[in-house]
């Protein structure tokens, strides 16, 4: 699944991103859309993010690279 950072840069597995407000970076390892449509995606906690505990609605993401 793709979606949208707060910039609106895709996101997607494996993307390189930076959690606004703390300043942790990782790597997304997950996006749960399952039943949801773009917007609501983008808008709920769907983000696992590599080395940060619980999950990340994607427009508190920050692209810093694709994979």
């Amino acid at each position: 699944m793709m979606t949208y950072d707060r910039n609106r840069n895709a996101i997607t597995t494996g993307s390189r991103v930076m959690i606004n407000g703390t300043g942790h970076t990782g790597i997304i390892k997950a996006i749960h859309s399952n039943g949801l449509d773009a917007a609501h995606v983008r808008r709920s906690k769907t983000v696992e993010v590599e080395g940060c505990e619980g999950k990340f609605e994607p427009i508190e993401l920050i692209r810093l690279g694709m994979h």
